[in-house]
């Protein structure tokens, strides 16, 4: 039962990373696409 415990630890763990990579990653993505936004209407506004 002791192992069984180390694995559902272990999981947890993983999952937790995963998610706080994941919202790493969208945090990332939506600053990137707002920096995208801002070009775009910095160059159409040029012409």
């Amino acid at each position: 039962m002791k192992n069984l415990d180390s694995v559902l630890a272990a999981y947890l763990a993983g999952w937790a990373i995963f998610f706080v990579y994941y919202i790493s990653v969208a945090q990332r993505l939506s600053t990137l696409r707002e920096e995208v936004e801002r070009l775009k209407a910095l160059l159409t506004k040029g012409r």
